[in-house]
């Protein structure tokens, strides 16, 4: 809408540009059909049942049948107009709304509910949005119209039509008990700007908004539930300050407000007298020098910063006398009637006047729909409350307030490469979700919650290039230090010292004073699971970070400050944010149990992404048929043959686009000793389409075994790494490096050629590739391709022998309990017998990842070359090798394609028969499959070790496991 779009103060300052959906509860000015309905309610109302209408009474529905049995009896005795409901479950609330509505037959009752961050407030079930400090963080207001708008749903959904928020005070003392995260922040103009969104969102959408709590409740170290908060601010600084946004929002639609309990002296100096129940500031300031014709509710009335000074029945008269129009939650109704019916014929306040106020609260109902009430789906609410659009909003929120307060040596996003390490802190003996979404990433993790611990952490730590400092179950009273210890806050100091800290608040943005000398701090806002995920995708480059502080907590963190990072990795998201079902994607569920009980594969990974979004990510079985490791989504996969294309492929392009390699050459003009073979004239465009006249394959390894086929030819293997034997090819097995040449490339260059050009795949030409790209960049395929592509992406999980990375064997998922050559399980060495013998790099296979990580790489093709905002290959290049290299085969250059049976256009041999034409990628022998679409913009990953115990077991072929799960990837996304 044209609401959202107004996102700058100017715009809430200009009384032009009015919200298009909202208008002034003006309730004098009635519309023809208003007023019919308005007069006929009023002229079959006693004169008791006026004076019902302006109260709102409290509903406890946890309380259960003995609160049910008293709001009835009060809707029934004193006709009340309306209730606010505290906390309950949303059946019981919706359920409870259709009976007092019936309850209140002659007329409609207006249900409210403090909603401030979403009916979760009041209701577990619901979506659990930020609260509104958190928010005052983001940048996107748009967002902060949505949010209101997702509140008005869920307010509906249960029959609730006045939601009493959003917060407008501006909390510009950290001490505040009772404002606090309630309040978008210390700035005037940003907690006016996402105020004005907030309102709008849900008065477009049907629902009442209540700006609270006037005239400004920010600046006391007293909670007005307990005492009467008293503010000495002179009359100047309420204007510029506290007074600022109620000014604004007066004039920009809001339909109601509510009146704190304060004692302003500058407004009203009658001792111990609460701004609820005085006239300067209720009608004198609020509604004729601001301008307010909106519902004026009064804040609770059974708090004690009303009731500690005034008697029930008092504090409702001097409150209809200041100028409120509705009584809330109001200690003794009869008392109250009885004061105000004195007050009528003491001519303190007129009949007139009283129906007056009535006629508003009627108007209000009727704006709200409630002249034609109905009742609340009490069967499909918790659905409403819990639909994956509102989990949608509720992440890009986080993801957008999730702030980087300072970092000036550019730390982040992290690169997983460094030595990094992270530890949390204030948490208890137990890994977070926060430690283990960075392990995902290759991020080392310790926690801890002892002292004595975080002192012997401390030295080994500071020996870390960049150590990430998690601090959480950080309180929100600044009592006690916001509940940081002093040896946290002294073991950061401390370590910040000795080497790069990255602190992260997982909790109020004013805890960042204990830690003023971390090279960069990181500020969560809250420590729920969500937000822990998403603060550490951010900060290793899943997502950028966006927010900025909305208070100040230091001399060095100040209001506004926060840096802008660009990501370098797949974001998550639903499947319905890029128009996927989720539903449909549950079939793949059934497909990998049926996997699994057919023993195909012992488990699998299976990562669908779309439109640069991974939408779907899961896990399934276990490392080995004996069930002892489940798969996770951070585990290592041999890629097997994926190598080709996700590091040799894309070196070569590399290559050629630096003008390095020219492909419509021979190999032999960059490999020198292939000169005088029948190697040396190959195309290596051929080579790459495997249209090169090449063979196969070649069982290297079964050269060096004994006689009695086992490893124990000391010519060749050792079970100690030696000066001769230095090439782990397994666990205490060590190939003799000198011996390379005569067991691997002598017998390739000496192997003939088919005879034909037609295609064959083969491995050979990548084996040689490897050494091409080595000749032609200085450096070996491995590390090339890493300082090219993997390091800038800042992918840390996709490289060549892991175990030699110090990537922890309980990562690796095995690849075969070897029985034919080194005789034990082949985990975390390359399964390739020939990609062992070359040290476990060569061009054919030796690549090993996550899926995350692969992901990526398969990302930065789709993109056109672009990944994190840099280039790294060209759009031109990726096509060109793509595409179909001749009518001889579905081929590229490196790459696969799609391929259908006998021409049929729902069947294919090789990916999903929905892909498009232009599909690309490759399959593992391992159990991988690897493909991306660039017409649907789909990446499909499948990672198992269907080799596993013996690569000899088909059933994934033979069954097509991975085509039908990629199938239902574009079922889900419904292309046909």
């Amino acid at each position: 809408t044209a609401t959202a779009n107004l996102l700058s103060i100017s715009f809430i300052q200009d009384s032009i540009l009015r919200p298009t959906q909202v208008a002034d509860l003006i309730l004098e000015d009635y519309s023809k059909q208003e007023k019919i309905w308005v007069e006929a309610q009023i002229k079959n109302m006693s004169e008791d049942e006026k004076l019902g209408q302006l109260f709102m009474i409290g509903a406890y529905p946890q309380n259960g049948a003995s609160d049910e049995k008293k709001v009835l009896a009060d809707i029934k005795n004193h006709h009340v107009g309306g209730l606010i409901f505290f906390r309950g479950t949303e059946g019981n609330i919706a359920r409870l709304t259709n009976k007092y509505q019936a309850a209140a037959s002659k007329t409609p009752l207006m249900m409210s509910m403090d909603a401030e961050w979403g009916t979760n407030m009041r209701v577990s079930n619901a979506v659990k949005y930020p609260r509104q400090l958190m928010m005052g963080a983001i940048q996107n207001n748009a967002l902060i119209y949505e949010f209101g708008t997702a509140v008005a749903n869920e307010c509906k959904a249960m029959g609730i039509h006045i939601n009493f928020a959003p917060v407008i005070d501006i909390n510009n003392n950290p001490a505040n008990p009772v404002i606090g995260d309630r309040s978008f922040g210390e700035n005037r103009e940003n907690v006016t700007a996402k105020a004005f969104q907030y309102i709008t969102g849900l008065q477009d959408h049907g629902v009442m908004a209540c700006a609270k709590h006037f005239p400004g409740h920010g600046d006391t170290d007293v909670d007005s539930h307990k005492d009467l908060p008293i503010i000495n601010h002179d009359r100047n600084r309420l204007d510029s300050i506290e007074l600022y946004p109620f000014r604004n929002l007066a004039q920009q639609g809001v339909q109601s407000m509510m009146v704190a309990h304060l004692h302003i002296p500058a407004l009203d100096s009658t001792p111990n007298l609460p701004i609820t129940l005085s006239k300067p500031a209720v009608t004198g300031l609020l509604q004729e020098e601001l301008g307010f014709k909106g519902l004026i509710f009064t804040d609770a009335l059974n708090m004690k910063g009303v009731t500690k000074h005034f008697a029930d029945g008092e504090t409702d008269l001097r409150a209809l006398l200041a100028g409120n129009d509705v009584l809330l939650v109001t200690q003794d109704i009869p008392s109250a009637k009885k004061k105000i019916k004195e007050a009528i014929q003491a001519n303190q306040i007129s009949w007139k006047e009283i129906e007056r106020r009535v006629r508003k609260i009627l108007a209000a109902k009727y704006r709200l729909g409630l002249s034609q009430y109905q009742d609340a789906d009490v069967k499909n609410v918790t659905r409403k409350l819990t639909t994956s659009l509102h989990q949608d909003l509720k992440t890009d929120l986080v993801a957008n307030a999730i702030t980087l307060a300072n970092d000036p040596a550019n730390l982040l996003p992290i690169n997983v490469t460094d030595d990094v390490a992270c530890i949390s802190v204030n948490t208890g003996s137990r890994q977070t979700t926060f430690q283990q979404e960075l392990r995902r990433y290759g991020v080392k993790s310790f926690y801890t919650d002892n002292k004595r611990v975080l002192n012997n952490r401390l030295k080994a730590l500071q020996k870390k290039k960049v150590v990430i400092v998690a601090v959480h179950n950080v309180g929100r009273s600044s009592k006690n230090d916001f509940e940081v210890p002093a040896a946290i806050q002294r073991f950061v100091q401390e370590l910040s010292g000795k080497t790069n800290v990255i602190l992260v608040d997982f909790g109020t943005p004013y805890a960042l004073k204990f830690f003023d000398k971390a090279q960069a701090a990181v500020v969560g806002y809250n420590d729920e699971g969500l937000t822990q995920r998403l603060v550490a995708q951010a900060i290793c480059g899943v997502l950028p970070f966006k927010g900025r502080l909305p208070i100040s907590a230091s001399t060095k963190y100040k209001y506004g400050m926060g840096k802008t990072t660009i990501a370098n990795k797949l974001p998550y998201a639903s499947p319905e944010s890029v128009g996927m079902d989720a539903n449909k994607l549950r079939k793949i569920n059934s497909i990998a149990a049926e996997m699994i009980r057919a023993k195909a594969a012992p488990g699998c990974q299976v990562l669908i992404a779309k439109d640069g979004k991974i939408v779907f990510h899961e896990a399934y079985g276990h490392h080995t048929y004996a069930r002892k490791t489940k798969v996770k989504l951070d585990d290592v996969y041999d890629l097997a043959s994926v190598t080709k294309v996700a590091a040799t492929t894309i070196s070569i392009m590399k290559l050629y686009e630096q003008g390095k390699l020219d492909i419509n050459k021979p190999i032999g003009n960059y490999l020198p000793e292939l000169k005088g073979t029948n190697k040396a004239g190959l195309l290596i465009k051929d080579i790459l389409a495997h249209q090169a006249g090449l063979k196969p394959w070649i069982p290297f390894y079964t050269k060096t075994l004994d006689e009695n086929n086992k490893p124990l030819n000391e010519r060749y293997y050792s079970p100690n790494k030696t000066n001769t034997h230095q090439v782990p090819i397994a666990e205490r097995l060590y190939f003799s490096e000198a011996e390379t040449d005569s067991v691997v490339w002598e017998r390739i260059y000496n192997q003939d050629l088919r005879g034909r050009t037609n295609y064959r795949y083969s491995d050979l030409g990548f084996i040689m590739f490897a050494k091409l790209v080595h000749k032609v960049s200085g450096q070996p395929l491995d590390e090339y391709v890493a300082r090219e592509f993997y390091q800038p992406m800042g992918l840390g999980m996709i490289l060549f022998n892991p175990l030699q990375n110090k990537i922890q064997k309980y990562r690796i998922v095995p690849t075969e309990e070897d029985q034919y050559f080194r005789y034990q399980r082949v985990q975390g060495h390359v399964h390739d017998m020939g990609a062992a013998l070359l040290g476990g790099v060569s061009g054919h296979a030796g690549l090993f990842a996550t899926a995350a990580d692969l992901a990526a790489v398969y990302q930065m093709l789709l993109n056109g070359g672009e990944f994190g905002g840099k280039r790294y290959l060209k759009e031109s290049t990726i096509q060109k090798f793509t595409a179909q290299y001749d009518a001889g085969s579905r081929r590229g250059l490196g790459f696969d394609r799609k391929e259908t049976k006998d021409g049929s256009s729902r069947s294919s041999v090789n990916v999903a028969w929905q892909s498009s034409a232009r599909t690309f990628g490759h399959l593992g022998f391992t159990g991988i499959g690897a493909w991306a679409d660039p017409e649907h913009k789909i990446i499909y990953l499948f990672l198992s070790n269907r080799t596993y115990p013996n690569m000899e077991n088909m059933g994934l072929i033979r069954k097509d496991i991975r085509t039908r799960i990629h199938e239902v990837a574009y079922e889900a996304a419904g292309i046909d």
